[in-house]
């Protein structure tokens, strides 16, 4: 219904999406809105200082450039947009008040939506409460003269019905949006009975999601002074058979589950809600997802992906020169084997099994589970731009360097065993490409690597892919590398040097994180292929494609980090999104 979404999307920004702050706790602002949302919500969505997150969201670097781009431009420009402006200009014209102060008197209570799952459609309720009777009475009764007006412009033979439901006024047009107003509190909804049911309780009748036990534990385990959050009962989503399926505990239909993401999927499986929160602190943006189990009553995905209590959860970020992205893992790889019987049914056994052996004769002589075993569970991965290219020949696309990083239990041992595997790998590969052996004492570690020869043309590379490549390894102290280039080696082998003077132990277990500054250097390179898309995708002059693409850089260059950081506590885990703003 366009009337909903005319009514609804209006409010919703204007009173939502803009409210300014104040100096009231966020509990003491929502607690009346919250408890107008039913007990049976599964969604709750709640803003205590909208006004201030939309503006903490267009101080970020890079936002003005991008209204500067060609395709922000149009994006501001267009005739939503346009349209949403200047309902903005006409209710501040009829009410008398500029927006901001409109938004204050409107929304000084703050905004909650709850929806629950199941149903179809979905019941939507959402609820704004402000401090200005009379004002809200005059926006409420404005935004259905809006609504009549764009219906009948519209053509839409469907006009907007007024009633009373226990003495509070309601409008209803058709039969997907319906809205009330009592006093300074107006509420939206798709559904009669979810808008019946946010008045009963605003009337002190029957029971709200405020009261379930688990909505409360979310509101403590949250970052205090936080710009929005969000709850979501797990209970209500397991239900359903497939999710059932997804968070049984090992051994799981399929493996790669649990590989992959055996420990989220224990910890949603034995949490009664997942909750979040976007905050803003001195470092930057924070969103936190939070839920309320942790190390505490793992299952088997603890074999992989936990480390023992006192023990370092991750490895430091490597960050070489022009860094792009830099991953830091605990994965237990030695007991995908030792544990296999745990974390695997019979049938995935005995395939690992059959496996060993067959891959014994091409790995020479080494079988897959003895490597697994000297493995230690801590690994990285790091990529970066390369500045400087290893061949006279340049590839027609570059391509950044990348590197993995594997720290051993057993250095030696499997330190000679890779060596022989990469080593047969490549002359398998040296007799169709000619692959040169270069190897060099670097630092004091053996460094071998491999060139393709320049002046043999391969079948299949029209862009010279190969020329991004020099592959190589090497062993430094405990770390095994396998780096893409000769050069991004011993450069990690530096890092790795110096940082075996320091500590090396995190409590996060994983870590990743994007560079802003390494993306612009990468994104040069390619600068041209850019610029071409640009004209190709959006019919742009030569001139404009180079204004937006200089912009794009520009605002890359300045997004700064983004980084994801996972941190299992004793009975609680949170996953931290920041995104950081350069120095």
């Amino acid at each position: 219904m366009r009337g909903f979404l005319c009514l609804a999307g209006c409010t919703i920004a204007l009173t939502a999406g803009l409210v300014s702050g104040r100096a009231e706790a966020p509990s003491e602002r929502l607690s009346d809105l919250a408890r107008l949302l039913p007990e049976e919500t599964d969604v709750v969505v709640r803003s205590s200082n909208p006004r201030f997150l939309i503006e903490t969201l267009l101080r970020l670097d890079g936002y003005q450039t991008f209204r500067q781009l060609s395709f922000g431009r149009e994006l501001y420009d267009s005739t939503n947009l346009r349209r949403f402006r200047q309902l903005v200009a006409y209710f501040e014209k009829e009410l008398e008040l500029p927006w901001p102060q409109l938004l204050d008197r409107l929304a000084s209570r703050g905004a909650v939506v709850g929806i629950k799952i199941g149903p179809n459609p979905a019941p939507v309720l959402f609820v704004v409460g402000g401090d200005d009777d009379k004002l809200m009475r005059q926006f409420f009764h404005l935004a259905i003269k809006i609504i009549e007006q764009e219906l009948a412009r519209q053509e839409v033979k469907v006009a907007p019905i007024k009633g009373t439901y226990k003495g509070t006024d309601t409008v209803r047009v058709g039969n997907d949006f319906h809205a009330a107003l009592a006093k300074s509190t107006m509420m939206l909804a798709n559904s009669e009975t979810a808008l019946r049911a946010g008045i009963d309780r605003l009337q002190g009748n029957g029971k709200c999601v405020a009261d379930s036990p688990s909505y409360a534990e979310a509101n403590k385990i949250l970052p205090p002074d936080s710009l929005v959050t969000f709850w979501l009962n797990l209970e209500t989503v397991k239900q359903s058979p497939q999710a059932k399926a997804l968070y049984k505990a090992p051994p799981r239909d399929d493996p790669i589950l649990t590989i992959l993401f055996g420990k989220y999927l224990d910890l949603l499986g034995r949490s009664p809600f997942v909750c979040a929160a976007i905050h803003r602190d001195r470092e930057g943006l924070l969103t936190s997802i939070r839920l309320p189990r942790g190390r505490e009553g793992m299952g088997a995905d603890r074999l992989l992906h936990v480390a023992p209590a006192g023990a370092a959860g991750s490895r430091p970020l490597l960050e070489p020169k022009n860094v792009l992205y830099s991953e830091s893992n605990y994965f237990d790889l030695a007991n995908v084997w030792k544990e296999r019987t745990k974390l695997f049914n019979e049938k995935q056994t005995a395939q690992f099994e059959k496996f060993d052996k067959q891959a014994f004769p091409f790995l020479g002589g080494v079988k897959p589970s003895s490597l697994m075993a000297r493995a230690a569970p801590y690994y990285r991965f790091v990529a970066a731009h390369r500045d400087k290219n290893e061949y006279k020949k340049t590839p027609k696309i570059s391509i950044p360097a990348f590197a993995l990083i594997w720290e051993l239990r057993e250095p030696e041992a499997f330190g000679r065993s890779m060596e022989t595997i990469l080593r047969g790998a490549a002359l398998l590969g040296g007799g169709q490409f000619d692959l040169k052996l270069v190897e060099e004492k670097y630092n004091g570690v053996n460094l071998v690597g491999y060139f393709f020869p320049e002046d043999k043309l391969i079948k299949g590379d029209t862009n010279d892919l190969r020329f991004n490549f020099t592959p190589c390894f090497t062993r430094v102290g405990d770390q095994f590398v396998v780096a893409s280039t000769v050069s991004l080696c011993r450069e990690l082998v530096d890092l790795l040097q110096k940082e075996r003077t320091s500590s090396r132990g995190d409590t996060s277990t994983a870590q990743r994180r994007f560079y802003g500054t390494g993306a612009a250097a990468y994104l040069r390179t390619i600068e041209d292929l850019l610029r071409t898309q640009s004209m190709l995708d959006s019919a742009k002059t030569p001139s404009e494609a180079r204004q937006d693409v200089k912009g794009l850089l520009e605002a890359i260059q300045r997004l700064g980090t983004f980084s994801l950081v996972p941190r299992l506590h004793d009975k609680t885990f949170q996953y931290d999104i920041r995104l950081s703003s350069a120095k």
